[in-house]
């Protein structure tokens, strides 16, 4: 039998006032009794989300939950760097990235980790387009943008996702010590490239079906977000497929 493995849930968290705690709340109750740390970054946010989850650990008498607040943004990537250090320095064994906008599932933690604890995978994701997206509400524009996308990259990586941008992740912190993490972007895209990593030391890599969530307190990126994201995701895929079939030597994304 497996030992327990040390979980951390990381939530990296901007502007989540409205939306932080009933993320929290929606972490059953088994994952609350088996996680050793619940933290959350609050990356410089300028509303009130600091002051609220302080409010909220002190009510729930919740010891598990650490708070903190960076000192400057780090921007999305950034801080989700610095979750990774933070579980890298804690001797975590399993990390969960959970958003702080409610828009994945906290329910469904138990099955994200499930294979990394099974030792069946080294990361796994929770994927809406194992489900039904749009009728959880995704915009027909992102839907369309992100089957296109996740063709373009299948292809270019030589897998077959059903989607590459998901945000609701987890990982083995036993691999990401070995990994070149601190060359990785820092945008929105810092997913997609740790994965690129995964993929090139042949760890393996699981979905899981989820529901997708879009409410008034979701926090879609603009189009012209979402467009600079997807030229920067594919750019990383190109990148692989160049040092995959040899024409240029991609340093991190050479086997370590």
């Amino acid at each position: 039998l497996n030992m327990i493995k040390k979980l951390m849930i990381f939530i990296p968290s901007y502007k989540a006032q409205r939306t932080i705690c009933s993320v929290i709340e929606r972490i059953p109750e088994d994952i609350k009794k088996k996680v050793k740390e619940i933290i959350v970054f609050d990356d410089d946010s300028p509303d009130d989300s600091y002051k609220v989850l302080l409010n909220y650990k002190k009510k729930k008498k919740m010891n598990k939950l650490k708070v903190y607040k960076n000192k400057k943004n780090l921007g999305f990537g950034g801080n989700i760097k610095a979750g990774f250090d933070y579980a890298i320095k804690n001797n975590m064994d399993i990390m969960v990235i959970l958003h702080s906008d409610g828009q994945y599932p906290s329910e469904k933690i138990g099955n994200l980790i499930k294979p990394i604890e099974d030792n069946e995978a080294q990361t796994t994701f929770g994927s809406r387009f194992l489900g039904d997206p749009i009728k959880g509400g995704m915009p027909l524009w992102r839907y369309l943008g992100n089957i296109f996308l996740t063709r373009i990259e299948n292809f270019l990586v030589g897998q077959k996702f059903s989607e590459w941008h998901s945000g609701f992740t987890a990982y083995d912190c036993n691999v990401l010590k070995k990994l070149p993490i601190k060359s990785c972007v820092t945008g929105y895209e810092l997913t997609t490239d740790i994965l690129l990593l995964f993929i090139a030391n042949d760890f393996t890599v699981k979905e899981i079906p989820i529901e997708t969530h879009y409410g008034k307190e979701s926090t879609s990126p603009s189009i012209k977000r979402t467009f600079l994201y997807f030229l920067y995701s594919t750019k990383l895929a190109f990148l692989f497929f160049l040092n995959r079939i040899g024409i240029l030597n991609v340093k991190k994304y050479k086997k370590q």
